[in-house]
């Protein structure tokens, strides 16, 4: 049984082939029907024998009565794949070119660069930033940041990868390829399908390991690597789906062999689905903590608009939902998996940004009043002389002083005792540096952060300790 998902073209053009073999000596009221025995795939003719009757298609105006009849043209597309071996698409597709060339449709590859392009782009100078940040606050990347790092670079290769097959395998235009062009790009398609997995774990998994790293709490946490699970198991399981979609493998890019496939808009639909599942958790996870923080109008703006991308990251996510069971529902490949491909593209790049944004917190504080509204306390070291009465004071080469340094990132913890005051333990936060230095020390509280949320600078009473 020939596969449905077989070569796609603009197959009523069969036709060409009567056009391109009749005679000058024709009658223009010949049959167009009478030309194609012989000259077609038996396995085609029935289709385009109807078509060409209800489309009213005469030798005369062959070119011009299907090639700009476009429900036509699908409905031959859809029965020659139903009807006909790939090798016999393939010949189908030959004539459709042939009598068509002057016929150029709409390209859609152009959207897909376009997309491609400006998303890379935008994703790249945010994750570079984000490593810059935090380079400046502990001289080393963490964890998650490696995580985006790789996410980011996986990214990059799948753009590559879409934008050199957009021109074959994404427009309409494109009527007919050669057999080492179509396994070309389904071997390319297959290898895309496989990183897409990798990078839709790798960012999401890089904003719940922040999670886990900047909030203490213990149930918090327990949640966070109960999520973190989830999302590993939903890759693995999803990845080995996708690497084994058909069997034998190499059935994949040869139409020749026979497959035996699961069924993939079920999968697709499944993968959506979940994806859009993780998507809604990962964005209530911090809520509660968020809760906790007291925040002015501006801290109070900046995280309703963290809130906003991470909506609207779930909301690409849904979106791509509605495409992915559009195109479950046809059979014209080449035009209909162009949206998919985009929102799968905008899926991950709001994923890797979305997990990048609290990070640029050290960076967006150097700018004049953006997130800097309440100053942090200074004191100096040995030559620190404030009054007795002055809050931020600290004698010198205090120990508490040693213990403190400008923190990266990490929660704040509330003593059970009067509400102005900070409480801070070497060994606390494994992650912190707490080096001793000379120079002027300035304190910051330790800060709540998440993908939807901007962190406060607040005052430490260095006397406590």
């Amino acid at each position: 049984m020939p596969s449905s998902k077989g070569y796609e073209a603009s197959w009523p053009l069969i036709l060409l082939l009567c056009i391109a073999t009749a005679t000058p000596g024709l009658s223009q009221n010949t049959n167009s029907t009478d030309l194609l025995p012989g000259l077609v795939p038996d396995c085609a003719f029935p289709c385009l024998a109807n078509a060409l009757q209800q489309g009213g298609c005469g030798i005369a105006d062959l070119a011009d009565c299907v090639c700009t009849d476009i429900p036509l043209q699908a409905n031959v597309s859809a029965c020659v794949q139903l009807s006909c071996p790939f090798n016999d698409q393939v010949e189908v597709g030959r004539v459709s070119n042939n009598l068509c060339i002057d016929y150029p449709k709409e390209s859609r590859s152009g959207q897909v660069r376009v997309t491609g392009t400006a998303s890379a782009a935008i994703t790249f100078t945010i994750v570079a930033l984000r490593c810059v940040a935090r380079l400046m606050r502990t001289k080393r990347l963490w964890w998650d940041d490696w995580m985006a790092v790789i996410a980011t670079v996986s990214q990059r290769t799948l753009g590559h990868n879409v934008q050199a097959i957009g021109a074959r395998m994404l427009s309409q235009s494109l009527r007919f390829c050669s057999q080492p062009q179509l396994v070309l790009r389904s071997r390319m398609f297959y290898a895309t399908q496989m990183l897409y997995v990798l990078i839709q774990v790798s960012a999401k998994g890089s904003l719940l390991a922040f999670y886990a790293r900047v909030f203490t709490s213990r149930k918090f946490r327990l949640w966070t690597w109960i999520t973190v699970g989830f999302l590993v198991g939903h890759g693995a399981i999803f990845l080995g789906l996708v690497i084994f979609q058909c069997r034998p493998i190499a059935s994949i890019w040869d139409r020749n062999l026979e497959p035996k496939c699961i069924n993939l808009p079920a999968l697709g639909y499944a993968g959506a689905i979940t994806s859009i599942v993780e998507d809604i958790v990962i964005l209530i996870l911090p809520i509660p903590e968020l809760l906790k923080l007291q925040l002015n109008r501006g801290k109070k703006i900046a995280l309703l608009l963290m809130f906003s991308i991470g909506s609207f990251a779930c909301v690409t996510s849904m979106i791509r939902l509605k495409y992915i069971v559009d195109f479950g529902n046809t059979l014209d490949a080449a035009w209909d998996n162009v949206y998919v491909v985009i929102w799968s593209i905008i899926e991950l790049s709001c994923a890797l940004i979305c997990a990048s944004l609290p990070a640029l917190r050290p960076l967006l504080q150097m700018i004049p009043g953006v997130l800097s509204s309440t100053k942090a306390s200074t004191f100096k070291g040995p030559s620190s002389r404030s009054g007795p009465g002055h809050r931020g004071s600290l004698p010198p080469r205090s120990a508490s002083a040693r213990a403190f340094k400008e923190l990266p990132d990490l929660p704040v913890e509330r003593s059970q005792g009067h509400p102005d005051k900070r409480m801070s333990k070497r060994g606390t936060y494994p992650d912190a540096d707490y080096s001793s230095r000379d120079e002027e020390f300035e304190m910051h509280s330790v800060t709540k952060e998440s993908v939807t949320c901007v962190s406060i600078t607040g005052h430490f009473d260095p006397r406590v300790g």
